[in-house]
C-alpha cells in the first residue's frame, strides 16, 4: 500500500491485481490457515491537501511495543502483540504475533516533520506535505 494519490488514468498490472486479491482474501482466513505468528492489523491512510493521517488499530499494544522508521522513502511500522497467558490448554480468536507494514512515501513530504502519537491502542501518523506551489499562466498573443 502506498501513500501515493490513486490515479485512474494509470493502469497496474495484472499480476498487482492478483496480488492484492490474495493479500485481502489471505487477511480474511482465520489464524489456523496461515502463519500464526503473523498479525496483520487494520491501517487507513487518509489524503488532504495539507498531510497525509496513517492510522492504526493496535489493541492492547503501547508506544514501546512499536517502532516507526524511513528508509529510502519508505516508512516501516513494525511491533508485536504478545499473550501471555496462552498454552494448549486455552481458546483465542485473537490474533497474536509481529507485524511489519510499509508504505511508499511521495515526494511531496516533509519527512523531518512527521510526527507520531499513539492513544488508546490506535496510533496516528501526522505526515505533512510541501505546499504546492501554484503556476501562474499567461497568455501570449499572436502577431
Amino acid at each position: 500500500m502506498t501513500l501515493i494519490k490513486w490515479n485512474p488514468t494509470l493502469r497496474t498490472s495484472f499480476f498487482n491485481d492478483v496480488d492484492s486479491w490474495f493479500d485481502n482474501i489471505s487477511s480474511d482466513l482465520p489464524a489456523f490457515f496461515h502463519n500464526a505468528t503473523e498479525w496483520r492489523p487494520n491501517f487507513e491512510v487518509l489524503n488532504s491537501s495539507d498531510a497525509y493521517r496513517v492510522r492504526a488499530d493496535l489493541p492492547g499494544l503501547t508506544k514501546k511495543d512499536v517502532e516507526i522508521e524511513i528508509n529510502e522513502d519508505v516508512i516501516t511500522i513494525t511491533g508485536e502483540r504478545k499473550n501471555e497467558y496462552m498454552d494448549d490448554s486455552n481458546y483465542s480468536e485473537l490474533t497474536y504475533g509481529k507485524f511489519s507494514r510499509s508504505f511508499n512515501l511521495p515526494d511531496d513530504v516533509k519527512q523531518k516533520d512527521i510526527k507520531a502519537s499513539m492513544k488508546d491502542g490506535v496510533l496516528a501518523l501526522e505526515i505533512p506535505r510541501v505546499k504546492q506551489v501554484e503556476s501562474k499562466s499567461k497568455k501570449i498573443l499572436i502577431k
